[in-house]
């Protein structure tokens, strides 16, 4: 296995005595895994796309803290299905218009399941206007609509959207507030200049936004098993010209290991 997968895919450091095993073939330097066994994990491999497409995800799916670039940044996802918990306040019409939205993503993203639940203890999103209980008390002093995510080892794991009615003086743009905020809380997403202003991902306003192909390619690809989750962006660029350079000289897929049990939640 080469050494950069290996120290991505294993937690265990190397030693002085996997050293003495390593393998050099052209410029590439080798770990032999002696006893041929992985952790349990499914193994997927390298989804390719194109130059122009992976410039637009980085700038979406890596958002550098205060615009200040960093290789260091991570992207975000949700790694269990998403719970919705609706306040009472929400109308049923409301709630039925931004799931039939929600399930459009749904649909397009296999490993991305999204429902909604009628209990608090079953939910792990909560969508409510102001002056509703605060389900996410950090935002309880916010002026605005807002949303917010907690992630943990770049997993995230909860998420909150608060609506101000008094800041949108009708109900399509309460939806439209919803939709683009929900957008977001999938991975910490930035919306960027780059797209048409009826793309989600764009950061202009429309009130003709939908899903377009290139929105739906976005979060599908953030979602694929055929890249590595929860990477930096170091990492992200590294994969990417490693896997592109084994496929362009032999023609086969690299294979990135996915871990399931125990291995999983670290």
């Amino acid at each position: 296995m080469p050494i950069h997968i290996y120290k991505t895919q294993f937690k265990e450091p190397l030693t002085k005595n996997d050293t003495l095993n390593f393998r050099i073939i052209e410029n590439d330097t080798l770990v032999l895994l002696a006893d041929q066994s992985l952790p349990e994990g499914v193994r997927v491999p390298y989804e390719p796309k194109d130059s122009t497409f992976l410039s637009y995800y980085r700038k979406v799916a890596f958002q550098h803290k205060n615009n200040r670039y960093s290789n260091k940044t991570a992207m975000k996802y949700w790694k269990n299905d998403i719970n919705i918990f609706f306040s009472e306040s929400v109308s049923r019409k409301t709630k039925k218009e931004f799931m039939s939205f929600v399930k459009q993503i749904d649909k397009a993203v296999d490993s991305l399941q999204i429902k909604t639940v009628k209990k608090l203890e079953d939910s792990n999103y909560a969508i409510y206007y102001a002056g509703d209980y605060e389900y996410e008390p950090r935002m309880y002093t916010n002026k605005r609509s807002d949303y917010y995510i907690s992630w943990n080892h770049n997993k995230i794991y909860r998420g909150a959207l608060r609506l101000d009615r008094d800041e949108h003086s009708s109900e399509d743009l309460l939806q439209f507030k919803m939709r683009e905020f929900f957008i977001k809380s999938l991975g910490h997403f930035k919306f960027i200049g780059d797209f048409d202003c009826d793309s989600y991902f764009s950061n202009c306003y429309s009130p003709n936004k939908k899903l377009t192909a290139m929105d739906l390619e976005l979060l599908k690809y953030h979602y694929s098993y055929g890249i590595c989750k929860g990477t930096d962006l170091k990492t992200f660029d590294e994969q990417h010209a490693r896997a592109q350079e084994v496929l362009q000289k032999t023609g086969q897929r690299m294979y990135f290991l996915h871990l399931t049990g125990d291995e999983a939640g670290k």
